[in-house]
């Protein structure tokens, strides 16, 4: 992936804590990410995106 990595813990929790949210939901509730019917892993990606984008203007 090209760009810089981050080094800021919070940002790196944040990521991890996605991760886990959305290998869960794979795995336990069936989630299928790019489905035009799944509201809360396309919410999910929302915010992480606009997290990361908030965190990468802030800086």
């Amino acid at each position: 992936m090209p760009g810089r990595s981050s080094r800021s813990p919070t940002l790196q929790w944040v990521g991890l804590a996605a991760f886990v949210v959305a290998l869960v939901g794979f795995v336990v509730f069936g989630w299928r990410f790019g489905g035009e019917s799944d509201t809360f892993p396309f919410a999910l990606g929302v915010a992480v995106a606009v997290l990361a984008l908030g965190w990468t203007l802030r800086r």
